[in-house]
């Protein structure tokens, strides 16, 4: 016999602890403690249940736990003090966080072009919609490559995808460091959007069964931390490499690549519980009924925040000289880098707060951000367009991570790969239509008329997703 505990997530639902006590004791079981305390994640709770069994019996137990309709999750933990328990931990610790640093490590490679783009503008005479085409044209490719990608790591394997992804990132910044013309840009930005499709559509999943207790939140905050951080580093290190340091348009594609081979390398010694359909079956990105409206609340809650986002990673930092009447590169890379880490900033100072009151105050945050940056359009004033990075940067932060939480959260675990992926498709058309519409608008009515039109429509959308935001918290607390 041996000693177990087993936690369980559990609806809010009238008769569920009856339901899970009745299971066991029909098994055979006796539970020695059992203590219930609510989830983060409102209208559910966690069960702690310890009692001794046997392995086969446990698992047979587990599955009848999982199959209940009210069961969210189950995991287990033995007591037995096995050396070889401890080392299986520890080696899916250094798993979770090398999947991690992979995840991080590709987003830096893709915001390396943002302060530089202002160089590749005046060497080739780029126009408004060619820099917006450069930098939406990676969310183009990663959308198709999400979708691939989250189904067929929840049939074959997360690290099938994860390895070649970081290959992508590598070959991205070898062909950006090596271009001559926008059209090689334009290759190159292609492969860097292969490589964040199949590394966003895989590693959230792939934390969440890495992390020794399961924990889909944690993995969650996690690897949006992971995006903000990559984010908010690759712009420093090119606005500062190509304003200080020789070979301006190349040195830091070199830095990413040699940063990318740890992750490259240390994803082939990962190891996973092995899947092998039967034959390999593609289907249209679906979402199941029961949550259907949160996830598509989440989703566009993730949609208005990359947005605006793609406003801060490329019209301003590409146009700081028109705006504000400074054409320095550490400018422009400080003001990219500035938003993504006062985003990260804001995730970790509010990861405690429900993800409903995530979203709204994220949401409130961005909209006195846009006021300041209708002020900075106004007055060219350098110190409103770093306030409106400011508060830009600190609204999107809990309105991402809350709503990429809530869709780990409510995902089932045999799609949550395919569920995930279906949110990022949803997040990156946010990242490439709006930015690209601002784009061409701005040929037509000037930059700063396509931006105030932007800006309008943008509200818009926040007002109305933050009043479902409410309703959602309201129908939570009396589901309570």
């Amino acid at each position: 016999m041996e000693k177990h505990r087993i936690f369980v997530t559990v609806k809010n639902e009238p008769g569920i602890l009856a339901k899970v006590s009745q299971l066991f004791g029909q098994c055979g079981l006796n539970i020695d403690a059992l203590t219930v305390d609510a989830n983060k994640e409102v209208r559910t709770s966690k069960m702690k249940i310890t009692l001794q069994s046997e392995p086969p019996l446990i698992e047979h137990v587990i599955q009848q736990l999982s199959s209940l309709a009210d069961v969210l999750q189950v995991n287990v933990a033995q007591h037995a003090a096995r050396s070889s328990l401890s080392a299986v931990l520890s080696k899916r610790g250094v798993a979770f966080w090398l999947v991690a640093y992979s995840l991080f490590i590709t987003l830096l490679g893709t915001n390396i072009p943002s302060p530089l783009l202002a160089l590749y503008r005046a060497q080739w005479h780029l126009s408004v919609g060619m820099v917006t085409l450069l930098f939406a044209s990676y969310a183009i490719v990663v959308i198709p490559t999400i979708i691939l990608s989250g189904q067929l790591s929840d049939q074959i394997g997360r690290k099938k995808l994860l390895i070649p992804g970081v290959f992508f990132t590598v070959v991205g910044s070898l062909l950006f460091a090596f271009s001559t013309n926008f059209a090689l840009l334009l290759v190159s930005r292609i492969f860097q959007g292969i490589s964040v499709g199949m590394l966003n559509g895989v590693a959230v999943a792939a934390l969440t069964e890495l992390d020794p207790k399961q924990n889909r939140i944690k993995a969650a905050f996690v690897g949006s931390m992971a995006v903000t951080v990559g984010n908010a580093l690759g712009p420093v290190l090119s606005g500062l490499l190509g304003e200080y340091a020789p070979f301006p348009m190349k040195l830091a594609y070199f830095v990413h690549m040699f940063l990318a081979i740890p992750g490259f390398l240390g994803l082939f010694y990962m190891r996973e519980k092995g899947r092998r359909p039967e034959a390999i079956r593609m289907h249209r990105p679906a979402v199941p009924r029961e949550i259907f409206g949160r996830f598509y609340l989440s989703g566009i809650t993730s949609f208005i925040a990359w947005s605006l986002m793609s406003l801060m990673l490329s019209i301003i930092p590409s146009y700081t000289e028109q705006l504000v009447g400074s054409a320095n590169l550490a400018v422009a890379g400080a003001i990219v880098a500035l938003v993504l880490s006062v985003s990260t900033i804001s995730q970790m100072i509010l990861k405690n707060l429900p993800l409903q009151r995530l979203s709204i105050v994220g949401f409130a945050v961005i909209l006195l951000g846009l006021v300041s940056l209708i002020v900075t359009l106004e007055t060219k004033s350098l110190v409103f367009l770093f306030l409106t990075t400011l508060l830009i940067g600190f609204g999107h932060g809990p309105t991402f991570a809350g709503s990429l939480a809530l869709t780990n959260h409510i995902s089932p675990d045999a799609s949550r790969g395919d569920i995930i992926a279906s949110f990022y498709v949803v997040t990156y058309l946010g990242v490439s239509l709006p930015i690209l519409g601002l784009g061409f608008a701005a040929s037509w009515v000037g930059l700063n008329n396509a931006v105030c039109i932007y800006i309008a429509l943008m509200m818009v959308l926040i007002l109305i997703s933050m009043y479902f935001w409410i309703v959602d918290a309201r129908k939570a607390q009396t589901d309570n």
